[in-house]
């Protein structure tokens, strides 16, 4: 019988993210603006695993949200090693985290890698520059491109997180965005559609997908 995956989701807010992208709010998506406890993550891990099968299980427990990888790195080994314990016996088989493309180096691999990472997810959104820039996203799809190589590189799962009807987002984009994600050898990725969030750059726009502000 084929492993059937699940994924623990802890959500870290955007505490690293060095742009504000014209369609984000963490605090209104999330609802959250600091990292939680120790003792939230325990619970919130030991609260899914209690629903989960113990049969044809795969289990990553994953740090959704801002930018993993941006964040202080004794922050991130101190909530990395929290999950530590869990690999250790089994009950999770693995780490998925989301990052930036920009926020990825051979050092921050190496560490990740240490500590049982098996999963990073790029915030790629697009990989049309036009796009990019008129989201405010703060990096180009080369910079996309590289990061995505050096984690294929060092043995990673690669996810590539995709955004549809961005300002300046067409069809044709959309398609070629998507063809790229596939040639550069994801694995696995997300597709979300652009909503417009109160108290964002996105809301005060006039401006919608496929036009120039």
């Amino acid at each position: 019988m084929k492993q059937r995956h699940y994924n623990i989701p802890i959500f870290i807010p955007e505490l690293a993210c060095p742009f504000q992208c014209i369609y984000c709010n963490q605090q209104k998506i999330s609802g959250r603006l600091k990292i939680p406890t120790e003792k939230e993550i325990l619970k919130s891990i030991e609260d899914h695993l209690a629903t989960i099968p113990t049969e044809n299980s795969e289990v990553e427990l994953a740090f959704f949200g801002g930018n993993f990888t941006g964040i202080d790195k004794s922050e991130q080994m101190r909530l990395l090693k929290l999950v530590k314990p869990y690999l250790g016996n089994g009950r999770i088989s693995g780490i998925r985290l989301s990052t930036r493309p920009d926020y990825i180096n051979d050092e921050i691999l190496e560490m990740l890698k240490g500590f049982g990472v098996t999963t990073i997810e790029l915030g790629a959104q697009s990989l049309d520059d036009k796009v990019l820039r008129l989201s405010k996203r703060g990096h180009t799809a080369k910079d996309t491109e590289r990061a995505a190589n050096m984690v294929l590189k060092a043995g990673f799962s690669l996810g590539l997180q995709m955004m549809i009807g961005l300002p300046g987002d067409t069809l044709e984009s959309a398609i070629y965005t998507a063809n790229r994600i596939v040639g550069l050898g994801a694995d696995n990725t997300r597709i979300y559609p652009t909503l417009v969030i109160r108290d964002t750059v996105m809301e005060k726009c006039t401006w919608g997908a496929g036009s120039n502000p």
